[in-house]
């Protein structure tokens, strides 16, 4: 939660967070499949109950550059949940909602479905799984879903199986859209889908990828992208 406090003070338009389905049919916001990376416990999200990831410090392993030592460490914080985040989340801010295995298309749709973000445009979810973004289309028409891409996949067969399926846009790692976006932009607009991208944080290129009209992307600066999108 602090990392998206955060984001919102440095003037992200949106969040971007990842789910995964517990062992007691709850939504756990990590990207991770198990605690062992980013906490001080370990185990597979999908083998615990909430309260077992809830009882594991989520600040234990991170350190801003120039930290010394772990600062985060011992604060309290800890794993939340998808309800939690939309329980907090400001009336101006987006919602990204990466799915991380089919299983839990069923439950993020529920947890989403009266949720202001979900009617006034603010929220989108996407998935690297081609049965998850159908699973949520199925389920809910009118959200804005979208079609994650792996490094190196093709973009234009891609856009045209996702603006088939119902889908909002895709969303390729941001090297694939190459030095001249422009075509690939095009036969978006021709599909009528958006193009996000991740994960930029070279201001020019910020700038160049905004002025060809692309509709988002991720960064780990949301600051710099603030002031580089400003300017």
């Amino acid at each position: 939660m602090a990392s998206f406090r955060l984001a919102a003070e440095m003037g992200a338009d949106a969040i971007e967070l990842d789910v995964h389905l517990t062992a007691d049919g709850q939504l756990a916001v990590i990207h991770d499949e198990t605690l062992d990376r980013t906490t001080d416990r370990t185990g597979r999200v999908a083998d615990l109950a909430m309260d077992a990831i809830r009882a594991a410090d989520a600040g234990a392993t991170f350190a801003r550059e120039g930290d010394a030592g772990l600062p985060f460490a011992g604060q309290g914080l800890r794993v939340p949940t998808l309800p939690e985040v939309l329980a907090w989340l400001p009336e101006r801010l987006g919602l990204v909602i990466e799915i991380k295995d089919r299983a839990a298309a069923d439950a993020v749709v529920e947890a989403v479905r009266d949720h202001p973000a979900a009617t006034d445009g603010r929220l989108s979810i996407i998935s690297f799984h081609e049965a998850a973004i159908d699973r949520v289309h199925e389920l809910h028409p009118a959200l804005r879903s979208g079609y994650l891409l792996v490094p190196g996949q093709p973009i234009e067969p891609a856009l045209t199986w996702a603006a088939e399926r119902g889908h909002a846009g895709v969303h390729p790692w941001e090297g694939d859209l190459g030095a001249d976006p422009l075509p690939v932009l095009a036969a978006a607009t021709l599909l009528g889908m958006e193009v996000g991208c991740y994960v930029v944080n070279d201001p020019e290129r910020i700038r160049f990828l905004a002025d060809c009209g692309l509709w988002g992307f991720v960064t780990d600066v949301p600051d710099v992208a603030r002031a580089a999108l400003d300017a």
